[in-house]
């Protein structure tokens, strides 16, 4: 093991949270045919533990999910199967979605138990797409089992990717020992510019200004930290030093990019600076202001009430719209229509996003989410009934959202036949769809329909969700006024299971043990435990004052 190896596995040691493990690990296991006659079968302990990791996994992932409406569409002659999921390590890897558990055990079981194998670029994909979803800590062991593990040779851009996942699982400062560890033949431009990122995501601008300060000194700037630092600066609204770092970078002669011309366009933007958004247009190379640069112009016109002038911006973004971007980009030109009030200009674009972008879920969630934020039902629904017809995976969240629009309107027959419909149809509701519904019968004074709810989507939860607990504070107002104590105690116990409970959620329990004349001494014990001392709102409860 190498010094430097040795050196970030002491930082991560100190982390509690490490996803590394030296002992016998649960094995995730593949839930596609098995390989080949000749590949030696597992020990009986690790299939013994595979059980246990499927157990332990929620029924939910984004695998199970997949092969579950795969065979609904199959199930239904209206829409094409699917084609089968080839056995792939990504898929692996991507079943494993606890965080708190190892994902070496999928991998050596992959690559050394089955002896499939493993290419470095594919590894790297795994790992993007890892960040992609927000599992900083799995990316992190992957990119350290690409090097420690396969001994695939660890580059300046596996080094300036790695930087980033350390500081998102351990900090920054073990980010910073990891990158002092590094020999100087690793450390190129692109780990500078990782390290100066990593500083300026975390707020530390004397740092950054430091390690800016001894780039310039080394020769090796570019666009990218002049970038980093004048986005550090508009955080901290030092409008001034923008300008100042923009001017320094012409000086140098380092030409600016799409992202320096973005943040001038959200400096001059926020200070409705109309001469300067001109000057900086006719300024930049057309080429490098993209689909956002023209789309934050036609937010200015727009809200400057110079609407030929937004609509022409408006076109210049979609020119510039690729089949790479297109999904982001109509999305977001749909809801910044929709927030302006353009209602004939998000019928426009939907149009023309139907026309170049392939029919897919998002697309449709982007759609009815921006009808329902203009308050339009009518259209929600129609948008909704034609993704159903065209749909080749289902997806409950689309549901969910015209769940949402109907609860917000008042409109709880249509919202509990639409979950009824959905339950007709063999799909199975998330708890949050029940949550949402009683959210809605709460909203519509029909509480003890509302609490029904509230419980079902409690009973029905899986791993990872938190749910508010708004429904569940009212669910115990009904109880104090029934004086149901046990009631009270087992909704209270349902969210325990998958969050700590609210103060309020305490004085919720309180008020009912108060109201049925039941003493508190062993509820205030629990309180205390949990962290909450009594404060004037618990004795005011306990004199029987709140009722």
């Amino acid at each position: 093991m190498t010094p430097k190896t040795k050196l970030v596995l002491q930082c991560l040691r100190r982390c509690p949270k490490t996803p590394f493990c030296r002992k016998a690990h649960l094995t995730a296991q593949s839930p596609f045919p098995k390989p080949s006659a000749h590949t030696p079968p597992p020990a009986p302990n690790r299939r013994s533990a595979r059980a246990t990791m499927h157990r332990l996994l929620p029924p939910r992932v984004g695998l199970l999910r997949r092969l579950s409406t795969a065979a609904e569409a199959a199930a239904s002659p209206s829409h094409p199967s699917p084609r089968p999921l080839a056995d792939t390590l990504y898929y692996r890897v991507a079943a494993a979605v606890i965080p708190r558990l190892p994902l070496t055990p999928v991998l050596e079981q992959w690559a050394v138990a089955e002896g499939r194998p493993v290419e470095k670029h594919d590894l790297q994909d795994i790992i993007k797409k890892l960040v992609l979803r927000r599992r900083f800590s799995h990316a992190l062991e992957l990119s350290l089992w690409m090097t420690d593990r396969r001994h695939f040779p660890l580059s300046p851009g596996d080094v300036a990717y790695r930087l980033e996942l350390i500081t998102k699982v351990h900090g920054l400062q073990s980010a910073v020992a990891y990158f002092g560890g590094l020999s100087v033949q690793l450390k190129k431009p692109q780990c500078y510019g990782s390290l100066l990122k990593c500083y300026a995501e975390a707020k530390s601008v004397e740092e950054a200004e430091k390690l800016f300060a001894e780039m310039q000194k080394m020769g090796i700037m570019s666009s990218y930290p002049y970038n980093v630092m004048m986005k550090l600066y508009l955080e901290f609204g030092q409008v001034e030093r923008v300008r100042t770092m923009y001017k320094a970078m012409e000086e140098s002669g380092i030409k600016p990019d799409v992202f320096t011309v973005d943040t001038l366009l959200k400096m001059y933007a926020a200070a409705e600076d109309l001469n300067r958004v001109e000057e900086l247009l006719e300024k930049s190379d057309p080429k490098i202001l993209s689909w956002h640069s023209h789309a934050s112009v036609a937010r200015l016109f727009m809200k400057a009430g110079l609407q030929g002038r937004a609509l022409q911006a408006i076109e210049e973004s979609e020119k510039r719209i690729s089949p790479k971007n297109g999904r982001v980009a109509y999305g977001f030109l749909l809801s910044m229509c929709a927030d302006l009030g353009m209602s004939s200009e998000v019928d426009r674009i939907w149009n023309a996003y139907k026309s170049k972008v392939p029919a897919c879920n998002s697309m449709y969630m982007c759609r009815i989410s921006v009808l329902l934020k203009m308050n339009d039902i009518d259209g929600a629904e129609k948008a909704f009934r034609e993704w159903e017809s065209r749909y080749v995976h289902h997806d409950i969240r689309l549901t969910n959202l015209l769940l949402n629009g109907y609860c917000a309107n008042g409109l709880m027959e249509k919202a509990e036949a639409l979950v009824d419909e959905a339950i007709a149809k063999g799909r199975t509701p998330y708890a949050n769809t029940w949550y949402k519904l009683a959210g809605g019968f709460f909203k519509d004074g029909q509480v003890a329909k509302a609490v029904d709810l509230t419980r079902k989507a409690l009973a029905s939860a899986t791993f990872g969700w938190e749910p508010d607990q708004t429904n569940v504070i009212m669910s115990l107002e009904h109880f104090t006024e029934q004086k149901n104590v046990k009631a009270a105690e087992e909704i209270a116990s349902q969210l325990r299971s998958l969050v700590p409970l609210a103060r309020e959620v305490y004085h919720g329990l309180l008020k009912t043990y108060v109201h049925a004349g039941q003493p508190v001494s062993d509820l205030l014990d629990r309180m205390n435990k949990d962290g909450f001392e009594a404060n004037e709102e618990t004795d005011r409860i306990i004199a029987g004052i709140c009722r």
